[in-house]
C-alpha cells in the first residue's frame, strides 16, 4: 500500500496504533502535541513515525497549520507514500485502508479532497491581523469581545476580499500534496500567522490561489462525516451506532469518536472484514 495517514494528536492515538498494528503495510505519521507527555505513547509499531518537530498547539490558532505543515513535509520525504489523509486522533475508518486507496487511485492525478466555499459570514477572520490569535486569551472574554469588534469592524467597512473556507481535514494525493506545500511559503505563512481560525482557512486560501497550470483537481468534499450542533464551534462525538450505519456512506472517515467506540468499532469492521 501506498497510504499515510497524517494524524495530529494531543494523546495516544489508540484506534490508529491499533489499526497500523493490523494492517502493517499503511503507514502513519504523528505530530505529538509539545503540551502532552510523550512518555504516555506506547511503543510504537513499525509503520508508525513520530516527526521530531512538536509543536505547542492552540485551538484555533496558526499553530495547528504550522504543526500540518510538519507533517506534509515529512511524508513527501518518504518517496513510497502517494496518498495522505489529514486526520485527528480521534478519527476512525469507515472502509478498510485498502478499499479507500482502491477509490483513491482511480481519481486523476493531482486530486486535492478539501472542502471550500466562499463564507461572507467569515471573512473578518481572513481580512484582519488580530493581537489575540493563536494566543491563551483567544478564547478568554477579552479575547471573544475583541473577535466581535473585527466582526463588527468587517461588517461596516467595505472590501471586496472573499473569504474561502472549509474544514481543514483533507486528503491529497503525492502530486497535489506537493503543490500545496509548495504555496505554503514564507508570504502565505505571514498573511496568516495573525489571524483568526487560520485552519480552516489556509489551505483553501492556497487552492484558490494556484494557476491552472498546477494540474490540481479540487473536489468539493473531503469524505468525512462530522456531525456540529447548530452553533456548536466543537463536533459531535459519534456514537457506535451511527458509527455502524456509516459503514454504507461513501465517506472514508468518521470524527468524532472517543477511544472506547473507536475500538470497538474496529474490532468489529475488522471481524465483518475477516
Amino acid at each position: 500500500m501506498s497510504s499515510a495517514f497524517l494524524i495530529l494528536c494531543h494523546r495516544p492515538p489508540l484506534y490508529w496504533l491499533r489499526l497500523a498494528e493490523r494492517h502493517p503495510k499503511i503507514r502513519l505519521l504523528l505530530h505529538y502535541d509539545a503540551k502532552a507527555d510523550i512518555g504516555a505513547l506506547p511503543p510504537l509499531p513499525p509503520n508508525v513515525g513520530l516527526i521530531p518537530q512538536r509543536v505547542n498547539i492552540r485551538w484555533a490558532g496558526f499553530s495547528m497549520v504550522e504543526a500540518t505543515l510538519h507533517l506534509m513535509r515529512a511524508a513527501l520525504a518518504d518517496a513510497d507514500i502517494r496518498f495522505v489523509h489529514l486526520v485527528s486522533g480521534n478519527c476512525v475508518l469507515l472502509h478498510a485502508p485498502e478499499q479507500i486507496e482502491r477509490e483513491f487511485a482511480a481519481l486523476p492525478r493531482g486530486s486535492l479532497l478539501l472542502e471550500c466555499h466562499a463564507e461572507p459570514r467569515l471573512r473578518y477572520r481572513v481580512r484582519f491581523n488580530t493581537p489575540h490569535a493563536d494566543t491563551a486569551w483567544q478564547r478568554r472574554l477579552p479575547g471573544k469581545l475583541l473577535t466581535k469588534a473585527f466582526q463588527a469592524a468587517d461588517k461596516i467597512l467595505p472590501t471586496t476580499q472573499t473569504a474561502y473556507a472549509g474544514s481543514q481535514w483533507f486528503s491529497a494525493d503525492r502530486t497535489a500534496l506537493a503543490v500545496l506545500l509548495n504555496a505554503a511559503d514564507k508570504q502565505a505563512c505571514a498573511f496568516f500567522r495573525k489571524k483568526l481560525c487560520p485552519d480552516e482557512h489556509f489551505f483553501q486560501y492556497l487552492a484558490k490561489r494556484l494557476p491552472e497550470t498546477a494540474s490540481i483537481k479540487l473536489w468539493p468534499s473531503n469524505h468525512r462525516h462530522i456531525r456540529f450542533a447548530p452553533g456548536s464551534n466543537h463536533p459531535d462525538t459519534l456514537a457506535l451506532a451511527e458509527l455502524q450505519a456509516l459503514r454504507h456512506s461513501p465517506n472514508w472517515l468518521a470524527r468524532k469518536v472517543d477511544d472506547d467506540t473507536a475500538l470497538r468499532f474496529l474490532d468489529e469492521t475488522e471481524g465483518a472484514a475477516a
